[in-house]
């Protein structure tokens, strides 16, 4: 079998790195932007010199199709190439720069019985408009083209409006999704993004499941006066209502061992130096593997944000921005990715992820599994975020094997 070169996985995101480099330092390369555009055709150009078949459907997801010698479900590979602001160059690129270097080792090798797809998804991360994974679920039927006129960056714009700006053709939608008749299974490899493999000294780590995430916009709407001339008891502070809610989603999710919530966006208006704050807008993040204690959790926080704004008179306003619960992955595909790491005489762990991925929608349609590598001290959606070559080598390897298993017929 062709084994992965980790020269190969290290040139393809060597090249990806000059696309997105933001001044302000690290890669945006946002959903539906040109960045990620061009991002898209360095894979498919990447993976058309390897001699495969490329394409770009209607909502920006970009494919690479090995021919297999026989007319069978296919196996699917990938990953996605967009960022979050200001982000690193590995998050989600490792999942693909590992398709690439399946796509060579396979074709290569002469192929297999089952074609394979290699695919680098559009706009999974939720930092542009709110909602994570558009791509994967525009593809899986859960969100259409009415979706996305309903999601807007923080200018205001749609993602509708955006995808057709960068020649996409997002009210073709519906013509975009894939049947699962024509999938055998769905594997993403990815850096961790925590610290988990790094501390144990793994080399991988094989995905037993997804976290959940609740995603919630909240304005707080006080009264901006002048900050000298206004006592503090007749304030209506905005900013420290906001202020009373961080501290009330940090010590929520503290009396949990799985959750986590973060208060990561706040916009402050009139944001002077002399004025009591009058409007402040912030983002809430929940997550859990727990489906019940996700939701419940968030609940709670909107009962308090409530609750805050009641006791310093600011009336407080909430909507929720995208909503998903934690997933299991398929056990025979845990089982397969297992024994391919074992059989490869590789040291690795079973671990759940507390982040969201592609995957956890893939889920719905066919058997899935995720491959994690470890990240450089776990530092990840940062300038700082950076994974080895080598161990993407060997994540590739484990999905070669695990592919071939699949391709003689071992699992179904």
């Amino acid at each position: 079998m062709t084994r992965a070169d980790p020269q190969r996985v290290a040139g393809f995101l060597g090249e990806l790195a000059k696309i997105g480099t933001d001044p302000a330092g690290g890669f945006t390369r946002l959903a539906f932007s040109e960045s990620e555009r061009e991002a898209h055709a360095l894979f498919r150009s990447t993976v058309e010199g390897y001699g495969l078949r490329t394409c770009t459907d209607a909502v920006g997801n970009s494919f690479g199709f090995l021919d297999g010698t026989e007319d069978l479900p296919a196996l699917v590979t990938g990953s996605h190439l967009d960022t979050v602001y200001q982000g690193g160059n590995y998050d989600g690129a490792v999942g693909v720069a590992a398709a690439v270097e399946i796509a060579r080792a396979l074709a290569e090798s002469g192929g297999l019985r089952r074609p394979v797809w290699v695919v680098a998804f559009a706009g999974e991360e939720g930092a542009r408009f709110g909602a994570p994974c558009i791509g994967s679920r525009l593809l899986t039927g859960s969100f259409s083209s009415e979706t996305l006129k309903t999601l807007t960056d923080r200018d205001g714009r749609t993602a509708y409006d955006c995808a057709v700006e960068v020649g996409l053709q997002p009210d073709q939608a519906a013509a975009a999704r894939w049947s699962a008749d024509d999938l055998a299974c769905f594997i993403e490899v990815h850096i961790e993004q925590g610290r988990v493999l790094e501390a144990r000294q793994r080399e991988l780590g094989v995905v037993h499941s997804i976290g959940g995430s609740t995603r919630i916009a909240l304005v707080f709407s006080g009264r901006a006066d002048h900050s000298g001339a206004t006592p503090m008891w007749l304030r209506r502070d905005a900013l420290a209502a906001a202020a009373d809610f961080v501290l009330a989603a940090e010590s929520r999710a503290k009396k949990h061992a799985t959750t986590v919530a973060t208060v990561g966006r706040l916009e402050v208006s009139p944001n002077s130096l002399t004025t009591v704050p009058g409007e402040v807008s912030c983002t809430l993040d929940v997550r859990d593997i727990d489906s019940d204690r996700q939701r419940d959790l968030t609940e709670e926080l909107l009962d308090d944000a409530v609750r805050i704004g009641h006791s310093r008179a600011v009336d407080v306003s909430a909507r929720r921005l995208s909503d998903q619960s934690p997933v299991v992955l398929h056990g025979t595909m845990h089982s397969l990715l297992s024994s391919s790491a074992t059989a490869l005489d590789l040291d690795f762990i079973s671990m759940p992820s507390g982040a969201s991925h592609d995957a956890a929608h893939i889920v719905n349609m066919t058997p899935t599994g995720m491959v994690f590598v470890p990240c450089r001290e776990g530092i990840s959606h940062s300038p700082e975020e950076h994974a080895e070559s080598e161990p993407i080598a060997k994540a590739v390897d484990v999905v070669v094997h695990a592919f071939r298993q699949i391709d003689a017929g071992h699992f179904v």
